[in-house]
């Protein structure tokens, strides 16, 4: 879902366009796939997990070295399908369906193992896809015994380390790895439309609709969809087996500007539902939309010089800018002996951001004033339930970070948020929902008065408002204060854009906007005002900015 989130639901509103999509639910229906595992080969894959978890927690054992004390293994199964379309024509139809093994082994025990010390990767390992338990099984006691030895190395050599290096106390106490109690949490397998012949129609017919736009010189649609399911087992006695449903819509547009300036677009649409997606006729209205405004940006003016002031963000500027600042909220723990962290923890309880600024992860929250949010979960890559609110900033304050199973100082006790990447089958702490909200709002159509009344007051002759895409660069528009009036402008980029330019907040739109993205590897979703207003952020032009060759011919038909 991106800035115009808005704009299918509104389309979907059309007769024609209901029918359009009723039509093509309900002949998707006829297609619609089970998870790849029936409830017989969930027993085979658990059954196979649990012998094999079990076996080598005594089992691996080389001399002197120490057996492990804790054990999991994660199995991501998942079917793919993943199509291209570009002016019409199919240049890619793949399905595909894989096996990812995860293996987790620590040796010591819970104060003190081979984390948090070296390197510790554990790769993603292939396992067997004939549902055979001979071949799982070999597959994940494969995997526990390729990782082991290092495992257990490394913890040797962080006991040699601990005993030469002066470390502080307060360090040395804080455990390396948090005890969870343990859970059992088995779902059923998500049903997904997983129709080859759907998908390639809809990415052909809303890729056609670029053909008029020949200034646009290259376009794709690209469909993905994932139907995962994630199977834990842990010596701690903990098992799960959830469902992970994603659908993505990607529409990528480039065109170039007559003095050479490369310029391109990016909108997603991605959701864990099928009914949830844009149906056609809406998605290929967007389409061109999209085009239109890239044409506009195409023709619009270069950033001519430096802006200090008033900024406002919109739409989907709004989330994004958000977006880039969230990481700082993620407990990033030192290493025993080297330098790293994050500092931000060090806050706790401390202003952070704006008194006027509240955020809560809803992380553990499926539904919200009325809508399924597809950032929730149930259970962390760690076995671990996030909780369905937890506040994070409280009016302007630091309270809480997302964290994992690995202790900080601050932070010693996981609230469940280590997701995994399905994209990379690794895991790390990201969110899941994110409210961000104010105690200052105004009506929207009050928000750009007060921009331009900040900006009087800065005695500047415009402000700026950002109107946004996934990542750089945004739509950025220079509007004149004596009359209100908007001009986009290219070449132009933020400076210097951080945590603290939170605290600096002149106000925020009452009306929520909602926000889906996958940028740190699974969906999350934003829950935020639809616009918010910075007292001072920097504007520059682009220096960047490479100008190539325009094509010599034109695109041809």
């Amino acid at each position: 879902m991106t800035i115009y989130n808005h704009l299918p639901a509104n389309m979907n509103t059309n007769k024609n366009t209901m029918k359009t999509y009723t039509a093509h639910f309900l002949a998707s229906m006829l297609f619609l796939l089970c998870a790849s595992s029936t409830g017989a080969q969930d027993n085979l894959i658990v059954a196979a997990m649990k012998k094999e978890v079990e076996r080598n927690r005594t089992g691996l054992k080389i001399d002197r070295l120490r057996s492990p004390f804790f054990i999991s293994y994660t199995v991501i199964d998942a079917e793919h399908l993943n199509i291209s379309a570009t002016l019409g024509s199919l240049s890619r139809s793949l399905s595909f369906r894989n096996r990812g093994g995860i293996p987790f082994l620590l040796t010591g025990n819970y104060k003190r193992n081979n984390i948090n010390f070296g390197q510790n990767y554990f790769y993603p390992r292939n396992v067997s896809i004939d549902d055979s338990p001979e071949g799982i099984a070999r597959s994940i006691w494969a995997d526990l015994d390729g990782i082991y030895k290092t495992a257990a190395e490394n913890y040797e050599a962080k006991l040699a380390a601990v005993a030469q290096q002066n470390i502080d106390r307060e360090d040395l106490d804080l455990p390396d790895f948090d005890s969870a109690a343990p859970k059992t949490l088995i779902l059923e397998p998500a049903k997904m439309n997983l129709d080859k012949d759907y998908w390639e129609d809809y990415a052909k017919k809303s890729s056609e609709v670029l053909k008029k736009y020949p200034e646009i010189l290259r376009s794709s649609v690209s469909v993905f969809i994932r139907n995962a399911t994630s199977y834990f087992y842990s010596t701690e006695k903990t098992e799960f087996i959830v469902p992970s449903p994603y659908y993505q819509i990607h529409l990528n547009l480039f065109a170039m500007t007559d003095d050479g300036q490369e310029l391109s677009r990016d909108l997603y649409f991605e959701h864990t539902a099928f009914e949830q997606m844009p149906s056609l006729a809406a998605f290929k209205d967007t389409c061109e939309v999209v085009a239109r405004k890239l044409l506009d940006l195409r023709k619009a003016p270069m950033l001519d010089d430096a802006y200090s002031g008033p900024v406002m963000f919109e739409g989907q500027a709004v989330p994004e800018v958000f977006q880039s600042q969230i990481s700082k909220l993620f407990v990033a723990r030192k290493p025993l002996t080297e330098n790293g962290g994050n500092n931000t923890e060090m806050m706790k309880n401390k202003k952070l951001v704006s008194r006027s600024l509240t955020v809560k992860s809803l992380s553990g929250t499926e539904f919200y004033g009325g809508r399924r949010l597809d950032g929730y979960y149930p259970v962390d890559a760690e076995g671990v339930a996030p909780d369905k609110e937890l506040v994070l900033i409280e009016n302007g304050v630091l309270r809480n970070m997302l964290n994992g199973r690995t202790p900080s100082k601050k932070f010693p006790r996981s609230n469940g948020h280590r997701r995994m990447n399905f994209s990379y089958y690794n895991s790390s702490i990201m969110p899941g929902n994110i409210l961000l909200s104010s105690n200052h709002t105004f009506d929207p159509s009050a928000m750009k008065q007060k921009l331009l009344d900040a900006a009087r007051e800065e005695d500047l002759d415009y402000a700026y408002i950002v109107r946004g895409f996934r990542g750089q660069p945004f739509e950025i528009y220079r509007v004149r204060v004596a009359d209100g009036s908007e001009e986009l402008v290219r070449g132009a980029v933020l400076q210097d854009l951080n945590l603290k330019s939170f605290k600096r907040v002149l106000g925020a739109s009452n009306r929520e906007y909602f926000y889906n993205t996958t940028a740190f590897g699974a969906i999350v979703t934003y829950i935020v005002p639809e616009s918010i207003l910075f007292e001072e952020l920097e504007i520059t032009r682009d220096n960047n900015i490479k100008l190539k060759t325009p094509f010599i011919a034109p695109r041809p038909e």
